[in-house]
């Protein structure tokens, strides 16, 4: 089957390069809509997304996150964070600020970008965590908590699609393990 939300989700790469050109104005409200109709626990919408397009920022954010995706928050045009209130909803927080990341990631793809997705998110929410230092650079009052970057931008180099597991190596029905359907 075919359709074109499974064409994106099959297409989307983690991209670490990024070429200069600008991201169009229509195309950032379009990605941060997919995000705005994220599901979320009894619709709280605890999120807030911070686009970045300051250099001087991404700079300083290049500088706290310490994976081979640090320079793409450099190179790309703009990034966007997903910080989420825990206070709004203590329950299901991180998941909120997942979907929603993946529904921007799969907008961008869908619309001829690129994107890296970061994790930023601390389990730990330790004082020097990669997560508290970018709070401090985006000045995220208390009950936010960072769960990811997205630099977003057109790639400079064409990604290889990765091979993927078979379904059967992965799907049981009714219990695990159980590999026939009833």
């Amino acid at each position: 089957m075919e359709n074109q939300v499974l064409e994106a989700i099959r297409k989307r790469r983690s991209v670490v390069k990024f070429d200069s050109t600008a991201v169009e104005e229509q195309k950032t409200t379009a990605i941060l809509e997919a995000a705005r109709w994220a599901p979320s626990w009894i619709n709280r919408q605890p999120w807030k997304f911070i686009v970045i397009k300051d250099q001087a920022t991404k700079d300083k954010l290049s500088q706290v996150v310490p994976t081979l995706f640090s320079k793409s928050l450099q190179e790309a045009p703009l990034s966007i964070a997903v910080a989420v209130n825990q206070e709004e909803d203590p329950y299901h927080f991180v998941e909120a600020g997942a979907i929603a990341m993946q529904n921007m990631a799969l907008a961008a793809e869908s619309l001829g970008l690129h994107t890296g997705w970061l994790g930023i998110f601390d389990v730990k929410n330790k004082k020097d965590s990669t997560e508290n230092m970018v709070k401090r650079i985006l000045n995220l009052p208390k009950p936010y908590r960072v769960i990811s970057l997205l630099p977003v931008g057109y790639a400079s180099v064409e990604n290889s699609v990765p091979q993927r597991k078979d379904l059967d190596e992965m799907v049981f029905y009714d219990k695990f393990g159980n590999t026939k359907q009833a």
